[in-house]
């Protein structure tokens, strides 16, 4: 079983999917993610930021960008 930080993790990672239509290293505001999931910025969106990072599915830009890695890239197509 998920808990929250990897469900809430695997969601931001679809969306980020979507949003950049799958194209790699296509940098990604995260408050355009946040607001088109409509998460707040609280520690449970941070937790699941640093989830999908430390797991390799997504980089981090300074405090305020992401972009999906090939793993999760790969990880959407499941």
């Amino acid at each position: 079983m998920l808990n929250s930080a990897e469900s809430l993790a695997r969601k931001i990672i679809r969306d980020m999917h979507i949003y950049t239509r799958g194209r790699p290293m296509h940098w990604v505001p995260m408050d355009t993610v946040m607001r088109r999931l409509d998460l707040k910025e609280d520690a449970a969106t941070e937790a699941a930021f640093s989830h999908a990072a430390s797991s390799g599915w997504l980089e981090l830009k300074d405090v305020r960008g992401a972009c999906l890695t090939n793993a999760g890239r790969r990880l959407t197509k499941v």
